[in-house]
């Protein structure tokens, strides 16, 4: 009953059973003895995407996968989760003291789209809830450690644009991802003479802070972010994390599928999940991936598992030397679901036979009707009938989602165990 095993990408395979009436049947036997390492199960109409922890958890599962044997069972499939669509700004815990405080920006400002994001949901794939988390999950994670934050700490995204903030309590924050200028001003009392009589006047002070580094934010004073001048998305993380209700066990804003905390308004106040640390002993950390202006970014990729859609008999790798063989630009449609690329050769599709819906995973570049190529990020559909032609390596995935529009896209096959450079074939 199983069809074939296909690798996907670094850490996943893909499934296809004969008929998909024996789909049901190869979800309950992975459910009920599951791989090791074995995260997620996504299931399309004729395959299932098993996700693992590690590549050698994978590759030992390759061999098993192709040998299973499936019982039929009769049976209802689970019902989907019920998920609330949005969090109303009431729903925010408020017995103790807000710690921070959105504020509105400086007149002619373009503010950015702000999220609450921490690592994501995981095993809820089969009832076609996707994990989401931060778009540059390198990034987050840098913001996190920097302040003493455990990784699953929630941070602030900032996408395209500026964010003002005041903060309630003594704080270390830092700042990662997308360059962007930070400055922080603080109101002082000073004394004025008049008419022969003292009194306190408020006056601004300004300072600016570097990125990628902790640093101290005191009672009153107000943290401004600018618009990014290299790479879209910013990540403020601040010691003790942010409280936020969790939906699935995570506190991750999913804006396609609207599930987690509602984007960040003016006015929000927000509570810390933890207690601040006093110790932060790494003064400042390299930069996460970020594209060089003027250049060409370079995208390694895995091929397949869908490669024989855009070859023929005498070129069977005639799809894979189109994706290399040009550039490609960055449209302004791309987003926190996907990296829309377009070029001036499509890949032309050779095989007319629909697609049943598959499991995407994140990295996934799928190819649309068009020839036009997307790469799947972090608010990515769990299914999708576009043939995936390869996988972006995971080590490349955070510079993709800071590509802005406009950027030059290339892509290079690479070995999925060295991540060396192989002639695509």
């Amino acid at each position: 009953m199983i069809h074939s095993v296909r690798e996907v990408g670094q850490r996943a395979l893909l499934i296809e059973v004969i008929a998909a009436k024996d789909g049901p049947s190869l979800m309950t036997h992975l459910s009920e003895q599951p791989f090791t390492g074995q995260l997620d199960l996504i299931p399309g109409e004729k395959t299932v995407l098993v996700d693992f922890r590690r590549r050698r958890d994978a590759q030992a599962a390759l061999k098993p996968a192709k040998r299973l044997k499936l019982r039929r069972r009769s049976g209802t499939e689970p019902s989907k989760p019920s998920v609330p669509r949005s969090y109303a700004a009431g729903l925010r815990p408020q017995e103790r003291e807000a710690v921070v405080q959105v504020l509105p920006l400086i007149a002619e400002e373009i503010p950015g789209v702000v999220l609450v994001q921490d690592p994501g949901r995981f095993g809820f794939g089969a009832q076609g809830v996707g994990r989401a988390g931060p778009a540059d999950f390198s990034a987050a994670r840098q913001a996190n450690r920097l302040i003493g934050n455990d990784d699953s700490a929630a941070v602030f995204e900032i996408c395209s644009g500026a964010f003002r903030l005041r903060l309630c309590q003594t704080s270390i924050l830092a700042v990662t991802g997308a360059e962007v200028p930070l400055e922080i001003t603080t109101q002082e009392a000073a004394p004025v003479s008049r008419g022969g009589t003292e009194v306190a006047q408020l006056t601004e002070r300004t300072r600016s802070v570097p990125g990628r580094a902790p640093f101290w934010v005191f009672p009153g004073e107000v943290l401004h972010i600018g618009p990014p001048q290299r790479g879209v998305y910013s990540y403020l993380g601040i010691s003790g994390g942010l409280e936020v209700p969790a939906v699935l066990g995570s506190a991750s804003t999913d804006t396609g599928a609207k599930i987690g905390p509602a984007p960040v308004q003016v006015d929000d106040r927000f509570q810390l999940a933890g207690a601040a640390s006093r110790l932060v002993g790494i003064a400042s950390v390299a930069p996460t991936p970020l594209p060089v202006p003027g250049e060409a970014t370079v995208l390694r990729y895995v091929p397949g598992p869908r490669v024989d859609y855009f070859g023929t008999r005498r070129a069977g790798a005639a799809g894979l030397a189109r994706l290399e063989g040009q550039p490609w630009e960055v449209m302004a449609g791309s987003g926190r679901s996907a990296l829309v690329l377009e070029g001036d050769d499509p890949i032309r599709r050779t095989q007319p036979e629909p697609l049943p819906a598959e499991p995407l995973l994140r990295g996934a570049i799928c190819v649309t009707e068009s020839g036009q190529p997307s790469v799947a990020l972090a608010e990515h559909p769990v299914t999708s009938t576009e043939p995936v032609l390869g996988v972006v390596v995971r080590e490349d995935l955070s510079l993709a989602a800071q590509l802005p529009a406009g950027a030059e896209v290339r892509f290079q096959a690479v070995d999925p165990e060295t991540l060396g450079a192989v002639r695509a074939r």
